[in-house]
Order: C-alpha cells, then sequence, then structure tokens
C-alpha cells in the first residue's frame, strides 16, 4: 500500500504580528515529532519561513530532531504513533523542499543538515514501529528479492509525492535520478566525509526510451566504469533507501538522458566503456563518477547554463594521505546528498528497506567515526597484511590466468577494469579490515541495548560506544588504524 502525500501551500493575507512568532516548544514525549511536523508545515504554509527569518527557525527546528532517542520518544508512542509521525514528517520535508529556491546558501546548508536529522529520526521511529528483525545485508541476496517500488506490497508503505498516483504501478520519467544509500563500508564512507553528512551513497539516472518505454538506468560503478542496467536490477541494488527526484523542466532533462545513454550505447558497441573517473575531476568528461553521470549529461545538453547541484557539501578533512586515497581534496565537492536540495527537481518517490537499516546506521558509525578519529586525532590508516596483499593480487591483472586465480583468492571482482588505481583496492581491503574490529563491537553494543531496553541505540550513543573502545587502544585497531606516534590519543 502506497502513501500519497498533498500539501496545501496558503498565502497568508494579513500576516501583521506572525514574523515575531517562535517556533512552538516541542514537547517529544507528547506526540511532539507530530507537533514538530505540523509546525513545520504551519511554518511554510503562513510564509513565517522564509529568506530573512530560515536561519533562526531552520536552527531551532533542528534542535528537535538532533539524535532522536527512546530518551525522547517512548517505545509506546513509536508503535501507537508511529505511521502518523512518518507520514507528517514526510509531509514536513516535502514543504521544507518546497521553499528552497528562496533560500539563500547559508539556509540550503541548513536545510541539508535538517534532512539528515529528519531522516534519521524517521529510521529510528519506522525501525521501531514496523519491528521488523533487523539482519546484515550481507546476508540477503537483493537480486532474487521482489522488486523495491514496483512489487510494493513485499515491502512496507513508502511516500511519494503530488501529482503520483498512489494506486497505479510508478511510471519513471526520462531524466529522472535517483539517489540511494547502499549499505556497505564504502557507501558509508561516501555518505560521511562531506559536511553536514548525509543518507545517501549514489546516484542513478535514469532513461526511459520514448519509442518502448522500456526503463533503464545509466550508472558509473568502481572498477566497472558506465553501463546501462535494467530497471528492476537497479531497484534490487542493495540499497537501504531510495530518493527519486523529477526535474522540473522535463524536456532538458529528457535530452540529457538520451544523450548519456547514446553516449553509452554507442561505445558498447565499439566494445569500449566511459571508465570510473577516480580523480573525480568533473571538468573533464572522458572519465565519469557516478554523480557525474548526471552532472555532465545536463551541462553537455544545456550547454553549461545547466550545472548539478545548486550547492555543494564541503570536505574540511584535511588529511590528504587519506583524501588521495579516496580521491578526494578538502573543499566544495558534489556529493549524491546534494541533489536533495536542488529547487530544480521535485521529490517524487521516498523508499526505505528498514530491515538493514541498523547494519546501515552501524557502517555509519564505524566510518563516521573513524573519519573523525583521522581528522581530530591524527589517526592512519596502517597498511597491513590484508591490504598489501591486495595490492599484490590486483598487480597480477594484466596476465589472464593468473588473474583468474588470484580474483578468486582475492575477493576482487575478475572483470574490473584494468585502470583500477592498487591505491583503490588497497584502501577498499583497508576498509573492511577497519569494519572487521570495529563492526563486532558496534554490533554487540546495539544488541545487548535492544534486550535490556527494548529499543535500539541512538546515533551518538553508537558512535560514542567505538570511541569508549578505541580509548582502551586495543592491539587489534592498532593493527589497522593507528594513531600517529602509536600513541593513546582521548
Amino acid at each position: 500500500m502506497r502513501k500519497i502525500i498533498f500539501i496545501t501551500l496558503f498565502i497568508c493575507v494579513s500576516c501583521s504580528g506572525l514574523n515575531n512568532r517562535k517556533p512552538a516548544e516541542i514537547n517529544i514525549s507528547n506526540n511532539g515529532l507530530i507537533n514538530q511536523a505540523r509546525e513545520i508545515k504551519d511554518l511554510v504554509a503562513s510564509r513565517e519561513l522564509n529568506s530573512e527569518t530560515c536561519e533562526n527557525i531552520l536552527n531551532r527546528i533542528n534542535e528537535t530532531y538532533i539524535d532522536i532517542s527512546a530518551d525522547k520518544i517512548s517505545l509506546e508512542q513509536m508503535k501507537a504513533d508511529g505511521e502518523q509521525i512518518l507520514n507528517e514528517n514526510f509531509e514536513a520535508r516535502l514543504s521544507l523542499h518546497s521553499m528552497i529556491s528562496l533560500f539563500p546558501t547559508s539556509c540550503r546548508l541548513k536545510l541539508k543538515e535538517l534532512f539528515l536529522n529528519m531522516r534519521s529520526t524517521e529510521d529510528f521511529v519506522g525501525v521501531h514501529f514496523y519491528n521488523d528483525k533487523q539482519i546484515s545485508a550481507d546476508t540477503i541476496d537483493f537480486q532474487s528479492q521482489p522488486v523495491p517500488i514496483y512489487e510494493g506490497t513485499a515491502y512496507h508503505p513508502y511516500h511519494v509525492g503530488l501529482g503520483i498516483d498512489p494506486n497505479s504501478k510508478f511510471e519513471f520519467h526520462n531524466g529522472d535520478i535517483m539517489i540511494t544509500k547502499g549499505v556497505s563500508f564504502i557507501s558509508s564512507t561516501i555518505s560521511e566525509i562531506g559536511v553536514p553528512h548525509s543518507l545517501f551513497s549514489h546516484i542513478v539516472f535514469v532513461h526511459v526510451d520514448k519509442d518502448t518505454k522500456n526503463v533503464t538506468t545509466i550508472e558509473s560503478y568502481v572498477g566497472r566504469g558506465v553501463s546501462i542496467f535494467p530497471i528492476e536490477e537497479a531497484l534490487k541494488n542493495e540499497n537501504s533507501r531510495i530518493l527519486v527526484l523529477r526535474s522540473k523542466n522535463p524536456e532538458l532533462a529528457s535530452k540529457a538522458a538520451d544523450y548519456m545513454f547514446e553516449r553509452v550505447k554507442k561505445l558498447k558497441k565499439q566494445n569500449k566503456v566511459i571508465l570510473y573517473d577516480y580523480d573525480l575531476d568533473f571538468s573533464d568528461n572522458s572519465k565519469l563518477s557516478c554523480e557525474e553521470v548526471a552532472f555532465d549529461s545536463f551541462k553537455t545538453v544545456s550547454n553549461g547554463e545547466v550545472l548539478l547541484p545548486e550547492t555543494m557539501s564541503e570536505i574540511t578533512l584535511e588529511d590528504t594521505n587519506f583524501l588521495k586515497r579516496i580521491g578526494l581534496k578538502t573543499g566544495k565537492m558534489m556529493v549524491p546528498a546534494d541533489m536533495e536540495t536542488d529547487s530544480r527537481f521535485d521529490i517524487v518517490l521516498d523508499w526505505t528497506d528498514y530491515r538493514v537499516m541498523r547494519d546501515s546506521w552501524r557502517k555509519d558509525a564505524v566510518l563516521g567515526e573513524m573519519i573523525r578519529w583521522i581528522g581530530e586525532y591524527k589517526y592512519s590508516i596502517h597498511e597491513n597484511l590484508t591490504s598489501e596483499a591486495a595490492r599484490i593480487f590486483w598487480s597480477t591483472r594484466y596476465i589472464p590466468g593468473l588473474w583468474f586465480m588470484m580474483s578468486k583468492i582475492s575477493g576482487i571482482p575478475k572483470d574490473f577494469t584494468k585502470d583500477v588505481p592498487s591505491l583503490t583496492i588497497a584502501t577498499m581491503a583497508s576498509l573492511k579490515s577497519i569494519g572487521a574490529v570495529l563492526y563486532p563491537v558496534i554490533i554487540k553494543n546495539d544488541e545487548d541495548y535492544f534486550l535490556k531496553n527494548k529499543t535500539w541505540q541512538s546515533s551518538s550513543m553508537l558512535r560514542q560506544g567505538l570511541d569508549d573502545f578505541r580509548k582502551t587502544d586495543p592491539a587489534k585497531l592498532r593493527k589497522v588504524l593507528c594513531a600517529k606516534k602509536n600513541k593513546l590519543i582521548n
């Protein structure tokens, strides 16, 4: 069963005295999340939230949603009002989204932070309301699962935006953009590295053939480059969430999708591929990362007039060694979540897989803390036997018979394109090694807490547990991640 959301924005005819009104004080334990969502919609409808007041109001609202836990909202309330909380908060996010074009850059950044906190709140409520058994994404054969969105009854209800018929099969439009969240340590690195953090890690560009109506996606992956995939395969990827965005300029979006589709299709006929851009150089479209697929498409067909996104996140980490490992530099950088606050696109669908939500949160906490320790405490990734072995295995990729055997031993896909830098291969191995140390710690903390309290830990609890573990200076952590001079830093 799908949920359709209608937002009516009322223009206030006589607003004297309203602009000085502060948002209502919210009592979280007494339907506070429902009241706060309604307050947001009221602030939008009355135009009290505007370009002049947005920074102050968004700061106030953010305080309500930061680190929601069972101490702020009871299990009983989540079970009783969970569906309404999820619906009201989605409506509130749609209302806020309708105001983006009026906001200055400072407020758009505040809105990114608020969307992060609102989504985290919805995740926390949804997991307790639906009470799904929390499982690891590694245990799921996603391609054998029902198709998300298309086989909606196999999953919990999802939300759709204005003008979308909830009773019909969802129809993608040519040029739609999906931003998704994978459940892996690599995905968590992408979602945690920017400021503000986000809950998305990948961009998918949708193509719909104007004659056959066949729906495919155009995506770029590490080790594979840019390829075309059936929509069903893309939807059944390792996703914990999917957000579908639709351009307000359908003609331009359609041209953009057609351009990239034909470019990739033509190269495929020549047994060629657009390689993945490990340097993330947006000025050169000979290689493309997942973000650059949509970026280059809109830039090309608009003759450089439409550049995605309107507001970029920022990389503030100053450790050049780690940034080099993942192909980033300090400064502004497009990340998938930036598309959610691009006023040129509408939100048309929002889907979440609550079965893997704790897995996603835990991996985000692991990578988020790792990045924080690198930035604040000068930790660095320690090359160990696993990462060094990965480099050695990868060095055999140009020897067909040997590589076939080495790929089986190493777990590196045998069809990876040969251009993947050895440093990228080593980093992927290192992240898995770090995860192998920290992930069991966070699982135990979270599950022990659940057994005792019947609720899961908040995001800050997950991260605090990891930091407490770090402070014990465990030898197994030092083997994969260590502070300079091997000193314990509190």
